[in-house]
């Protein structure tokens, strides 16, 4: 006797963005719209900057509905107009292929007085030589000072010392203190250890 099998279409997988004004809830509110799509949540990240939550995750849906569907539902799991949502179907080959292969991952932080076009500039010279910003993270401690941290994905036929001094060069033109260092060494040198001995 045969017996006909059904396989389940495979999940699709979305990439989404959600930002509105911070307020305790908008993750259980996100989370549990999702839930009732039985999606699986693949990647996250949230912040909140200035008091406005911004939350980017890939999310895979077993019977998925329509970007609009999606984009929809998810608004609806906050008051009327309070999430700006962005959906997008996410692209196979997104997971397969980094935007800069062969490249090794660099830790930068730069810190000074604040001005308008510093992030430019920095941006700037990044992009001409083809090396990503993986992440990136600014903040002001005071009105005037500011602190950026990044992580760079760096093409390892480059030299290395040279992006080194070409980024310390243009922080010094600014007045700013720059750092950058392989992540090996970033971590081996910011990592807390516990004492062998605490009693």
């Amino acid at each position: 006797m045969n017996q006909e099998t059904t396989q389940s279409p495979p999940a699709e997988r979305f990439a989404v963005a959600i930002m509105s004004r911070d307020r305790v809830g908008i993750v259980r509110d996100v989370t549990g719209a999702l839930k009732r799509l039985n999606a699986n949540i693949e990647r996250l990240s949230q912040t909140v900057v200035m008091d406005y939550f911004t939350l980017t995750l890939v999310v895979s849906i077993p019977q998925p509905p329509s970007v609009e569907e999606l984009r929809d539902l998810l608004r609806s799991a906050g008051s009327p107009g309070e999430f700006e949502v962005s959906v997008k179907q996410f692209s196979k080959e997104a997971k397969a292929r980094p935007v800069v292969s062969d490249a090794d991952i660099f830790i930068l932080t730069m810190t000074g007085v604040d001005r308008p076009g510093i992030l430019a500039e920095l941006a700037a010279y990044l992009a001409g030589k083809g090396i990503n910003i993986v992440d990136l993270y600014m903040y002001k401690p005071n009105p005037t000072d500011f602190v950026l941290i990044s992580e760079l994905a760096v093409p390892q036929q480059m030299n290395a010392d040279q992006i080194q001094l070409d980024i310390e060069a243009l922080g010094k033109k600014s007045g700013l203190a720059v750092t950058i260092q392989h992540q090996n060494i970033f971590k081996a040198t910011n990592e807390v250890t516990a004492p062998a001995n605490v009693f």
